[in-house]
């Protein structure tokens, strides 16, 4: 939902705290929640399968990589859709003028070379998976965007990408692969389904798609949880459970919810931002498969930020 409300209302002056909630606006902050899980899901899922042990210092470093990334292709997101902005959606930062392109222009810049030095610093191996992310950032916001499949696949594979360098940071390993699948396909159909943000619609069955995804992609691990059965407690298979019921009660309702009704395209702005906190469930679960403590305060973590996505979608919105 594109919020408004009193606290920017009292805030269009640019002094420091409205620049600031002008570039929080900006990098859509409550989307930033859902960032770091990709990377520990997928590091998680190839510790389990056998990869070296955890190293906290550069799996950190990959992390802030991604998030750098992931503001960058914000960024260029904005500028590019500039001129739709302004008809759409003129409050939006770079259309109201409250932040100059040059400056967007600067922070694109300085977001890409913290990413690629991050990366850098980890290792070859991530280096050039940190490439291919930024390759299918710019393509999807330059190329793609615009091809209704070929912008989601291609916003699909970048946070599949982001799975794929947490599990890089340690070692592949093929597990990964249906974390990698489920969140691609999840947020391609998420994409697809943002398109007609602007306009009232009517959904209909394909708006339980991105439910098939997560239940389709589970389904696929379970073999792999098989095979790995006896690296994994009993207290982390049940905390995992209860994790994928939560991801696939919470996108089953919000589909059910805006199921042959017509909506308008604030209501549907809500619904991508309740389809990408699912992310956060979904996540947790495979990361609390990792038997520790730390594993099971991350899901904590990545469970809490549920409910503060929603507080701040109240005032920046997620899509």
């Amino acid at each position: 939902m594109e919020a408004q409300t009193g606290l920017f209302a009292r805030r269009k002056k640019t002094d420091g705290w409205g620049r600031l909630l002008a570039w929080l606006e900006l990098f859509r902050l409550p989307n930033f929640l859902t960032v770091p899980g990709d990377v520990l899901a997928g590091a998680s899922m190839a510790f389990l399968a056998g990869a070296q042990v955890v190293s906290l210092w550069p799996l950190a470093r990959v992390i802030l990589a991604v998030l750098a990334l992931y503001a960058m292709g914000l960024v260029q997101n904005d500028w590019v859709d500039l001129a739709e902005d302004r008809y759409h959606r003129p409050k939006r930062p770079l259309p109201s003028k409250r932040i100059s392109t040059n400056s967007a222009a600067l922070a694109f810049l300085l977001c890409l070379v913290l990413g690629l030095l991050l990366a850098v610093s980890v290792g070859r191996q991530v280096f050039i998976g940190t490439l291919v992310l930024v390759a299918l950032i710019w393509s999807y916001n330059v190329f793609l965007k615009k091809r209704l499949w070929g912008g989601a696949i291609g916003m699909g594979l970048c946070r599949g990408v982001s799975v794929l360098l947490g599990a890089i940071s340690l070692g592949w390993e093929v597990a990964t692969l249906p974390v990698f699948v489920g969140t691609s396909a999840y947020v391609a159909c998420v994409t697809w389904f943002a398109e007609g943000e602007n306009r009232k619609q009517i959904p209909n069955a394909r708006i339980f798609y991105p439910l098939y995804c997560f239940v389709i992609a589970w389904l696929l691990s379970l073999p792999m949880l098989l095979y790995y059965r006896h690296s994994i407690t009993l207290t982390s298979f049940l905390l995992s459970m209860s994790c994928f019921v939560l991801t696939f009660l919470s996108v089953g309702y919000a589909g059910f919810s805006v199921y042959n009704r017509s909506i308008r395209p604030e209501q549907m702005r809500a619904l991508i931002g309740t389809f990408l906190r699912a992310l956060l469930p979904w996540q947790a679960a495979w990361v609390v498969l990792f038997d520790s403590s730390w594993a099971v305060a991350i899901m904590i973590v990545l469970l809490l930020f549920w409910p503060l996505g929603i507080l701040l979608n109240k005032y920046f919105s997620q899509s």
